[in-house]
This record gives C-alpha cells, structure tokens and sequence, in this order.
C-alpha cells in the first residue's frame, strides 16, 4: 500500500455530501484525487509519510463550489471598466464615472459596469443629460447589472451612427431629446459594435485572474455562457495547463451551426475543460421590464415584457440539439417565456429522450404550479440563482417593485420547487459571484416558499450542481475515486446564525488537490 500520497488534512469539520459517509474528520489526497476519508486516527495511521499535512484545526470543509449560471470569463475582463456595482446612488455612480473621464483621453470610449438603480434610494436610471455634463467629449456606454439595459451619452449615439428617430432609441417627447436609455433591440445591436469589444488578447491575458478570483470565492467549478473568444482564451489556457478551475462551456446558438459541423457535441473534453450546452433566450430580465410576463408590469402597465425569439425557431433549434446529443441551456424568466421552453419540450414527445439530455431552463423564476409540474414531467432540469431573491426578491426591493406585493412571491419558489423532487442546481449569474451570499439569502429568506436549509443549499451548489453537467460521478462530493476540489470555511455554518453566513470567510481553495488560495490577515 502507497503510504507517501501528496496531502493529508486533519482535525477538520468535513461535510461530505456522500449519504453514506456524511462527515469525516480527515481525508488524503494523491495525484489529485481523494483516497481515503474518515477519523483522524485511522487516516494517520494508513498514511503516516504523507507528504504533507495540513492540520485545519476543527475548520468547515465540504466539496468546492460549482457555479452553474456564470459569465465568467466575461465579467473578469471587465475588472479595468468603471465597476458600478458597489454604488448607492446614481450621484456616486456618476462621480466614479467622472473620476474615470479626468484620467482618458479626449474622444476614447468610458465603460461602466453594474449599476442597479433598485438598490438606490432613487430607483432610478442614470440619463444622457448627466453624463453628457461629466463626459462631454467622451463616449459612454454605462451597462446596467442585469446586461438588458444601457445609459450612452450623446457622443456615444454619435459613435454609433444612432438617428434620434431610431424606432429603438428611448425618446422623451417632453423635453424632445433621447433619454439615453438604450433597451433590448438597440442594446443588443450596439453592444455587438467592434468599438465596445475585448480582444483575444484581452481574454488570453483574463484566464488567470479569472480563476484567482472564483479562487477567492471557493468556487472550483463553472458553467460559463460564452462567446468564441471565450471559448478560445480557455481552450487557449488548458493548451498550455494553465487552466485551474473546471470549465463547462455553452456555447451561444448563433454559432450552434458551426459547432454541429464539426461533430463536436456536449461533453467533447477532459476533466478541466468539455463542452456544455447550446445556450438559447427567450426573454429579457425583470429589471429591465423585458422578461416576457402573461400580465402586466406592476410598474409600467404598458409592457409584458418581449420574446427574444419565434417559437418555430426556438422548436428547430430544441430538435436540432436533441437529434445531435446537445444539451440545450434556455434563458427564461417569467412564466409566459417558460411556458414557451416547456411547450417546445412537450412538442417533441419524448420525455425520456429529454431527461437523457438533461436540458436545462435558465433562471425560470416564474415558475407557477402548473409549469413546475409540467418541467418535472419532462425531466428539465432548473438552473436557478439563489443570490436573485436575496439581493431582489425581500419586501421591498426589485421584484416587488416590477410585480407588486403579491406576484412578486411567486419568483424563485425554491422550498416548493424542492418539495416536488425537481431537477435543480445552484448558480450565480455573476450577481454576485458568491456561493456563501447565495446560501445566505436562502436560507434566511423571510418568504416561506423560498427558505431551504443549510444542507439543501450546499448540496445545489456542489453534487445537484454537479449533475447538470453530467459530472456527478467525478465531483460534488467528497468520495475515495472523486477529484479533490475542495473549500475550506473560517465558520462552520451550522453553528452560527443564520444572519451570518453572509460574512463568513473562505479561508482556503483546494483544486485537484492544490491549494490554489488561502486567506491572507
């Protein structure tokens, strides 16, 4: 028996997520690899050469978080733009973006990222006149959190060639001037614009803080929705075994063509990096007014909300996917956008077929009754964000805003949806990037429907994670055979209140064995 293995870890509160081995106080490690879990004693005593030994002195370990709702890779190349996330005002947000404008140079582009005006006093959105005043001579494309929405100032409309009689182009017929808000179409259009986009090189050179960053989160595993050069940069760093997080890639539907082409499908890689699913919209977001709702906006009477695509297409694309073994990864978020995704599903008659493929309906917040029994019969598989409801979704906030006090109780309903055995897994959607902030608002979520436990939490976040992307059987759990991604916690959280979960700590990130960060105090 090999007794000189990589690393042993001692003295630890381990929650394994295995049933049949729930908490250990030890386990060893060798070539990345768990091979062995149990007492201190018995641990010691088969390896006593260990090559090294880490005494976690009665600290929360459990298997390393899985992400499952990410922009990644995107979101860590916009570290350089003017970051909005943090402000309280659009007065702060508009000094940080000023600060930005003093240090450019006349006439080059100023990015924000962020902003989410629900979380100002004044809910309300940032305007052409304001920084036309801080940015005269300046471009400025100023995207809200949620990505559906952007503010530009009026050399930002120059630049982009926009007529003020753009049927797109919000306009304020009181002051006869454009707002500045750039909605859904005209977003999209102008978002896609060789001016406002990374380089490979940028992504290439973005890899490596990326994972440093999920590092710091506990986060050992993503599924990240990307573009091509995305896609490349991490193919680009797993050539040259740079890549230190576990990659599921989707990939966007415009290009699925290309990708059939190929005779690639879902799952083509290794253990670090394969290839996930088709990624498909149907509608928008809440707080940009444009997820596609069966009544009105509580706060605009006037919109439902908008598809982002024709059934017939969305119908070929599902078919497509299936006949091709490709898992699909479908945006929808109010319950006339999922009833489309579930419709389309229920069309191809062939529930089996499509629980093999594990599809996936993203986000779907609005989930009814009806619609959850109806995405249960099928096998779809609920990739839901536990950090919406806390950050949008208490009295008060966004959710109640956009929907109004009661139907504002039906988003992300996960103590019913887990009371009905659903298929579901855990992610962030950068907003934020954070499994600890996620747990916290569900498990002290004053709504019942939304509370779950401790346990319920972690395991979406790491073995029910894990599952939706066929990788149940190499992680989410700690067991002999599973590769050792793990987190280690400054508090155990079981014993402390609830309350606090939100500040606990990761103090240290282990990925295939390697400890990738430790906390610095």
């Amino acid at each position: 028996m090999k007794t000189d293995i990589d690393l042993v870890l001692i003295n630890g509160n381990i929650v394994t997520m295995n049933g049949q081995q729930p908490r250990v106080e030890a386990l060893a490690i060798d070539q990345g690899i768990i091979v062995a879990l149990g007492k201190n004693i018995e641990i010691n005593s088969r390896f006593p050469q260990s090559k090294k030994v880490i005494d976690l002195n009665g600290k929360f370990l459990c298997p390393g978080f899985n992400d499952t709702h990410t922009h990644l890779l995107a979101v860590a190349a916009k570290f350089q733009d003017v970051l909005l996330q943090d402000v309280t005002s659009p007065k702060e947000a508009l000094e940080k973006i000023s600060e930005r404008v003093k240090e450019t140079p006349i006439g080059k582009w100023i990015i924000g990222e962020g902003w989410d005006e629900s979380n100002w006093d004044d809910k309300r959105y940032l305007t052409l006149d304001e920084l036309d005043k801080i940015a005269p001579e300046n471009p400025c494309f100023i995207r809200r959190v949620c990505g559906h929405l952007t503010v530009v100032n009026t050399r930002a409309l120059e630049e982009f060639e926009i007529p003020l009689n753009d049927p797109d182009l919000e306009y304020d017929h009181k002051i006869n001037k454009p707002t500045g808000v750039l909605t859904e179409a005209l977003n999209n259009r102008v978002g896609a614009s060789p001016k406002l986009q990374k380089t490979q090189e940028d992504y290439d050179l973005t890899v490596k803080s990326a994972c440093e960053y999920a590092h710091s989160l506990g986060v050992t595993s993503i599924t990240d929705n990307l573009s091509i050069h995305q896609i490349k940069a991490y193919i680009n760093a797993w050539k040259k075994n740079d890549l230190s997080i576990r990659v599921y890639m989707n990939i966007p539907f415009t290009e699925f063509d290309h990708y059939l082409a190929t005779g690639l499908k879902t799952g083509f890689g290794d253990e670090i990096l394969r290839l996930g699913g088709v990624k498909n919209f149907t509608d928008g977001s809440l707080g940009a007014r444009t997820a596609k709702l069966k009544e009105s906006y509580f706060d605009d009477p006037t919109t439902r909300g908008k598809f982002y695509i024709e059934k017939e297409i969305f119908f070929e694309t599902i078919k497509k996917a299936i006949e091709n073994d490709w898992q699909t990864a479908n945006h929808a978020i109010g319950e006339e956008a999922i009833d489309m995704v579930i419709a389309v599903f229920e069309e191809l008659n062939d529930n089996s077929l499509i629980a093999k493929g594990r599809h996936r309906i993203e986000h779907a917040e609005y989930l009814t009754d009806d619609l959850l029994e109806r995405a249960n019969k099928l096998g779809l598989i609920l990739s839901m964000q536990p950090n919406f409801p806390g950050r949008w979704g208490r009295p008060e906030q966004l959710y109640e805003i956009r929907l109004g006090s009661e139907r504002y109780k039906l988003l992300n309903r996960f103590r019913t949806i887990i009371d009905s055995k659903a298929k579901l897994c855990f992610g962030s959607d950068n907003m934020p990037m954070s499994p600890i902030f996620g747990i916290w608002s569900v498990v002290t979520h004053p709504i019942d429907e939304i509370k779950i436990s401790i346990d319920e939490a972690l395991y979406y976040f790491t073995l029910g994670a894990a599952y939706s992307s066929f990788e149940e059987k190499i992680k989410g759990s700690l067991e002999v055979g599973k590769v050792a991604d793990l987190v280690v916690l400054d508090k155990d959280l079981y014993k402390i209140d609830p309350d606090a979960i939100k500040d606990v700590q990761v103090f240290m990130t282990f990925f295939n064995g390697q400890l990738v960060y430790e906390k610095k105090y």
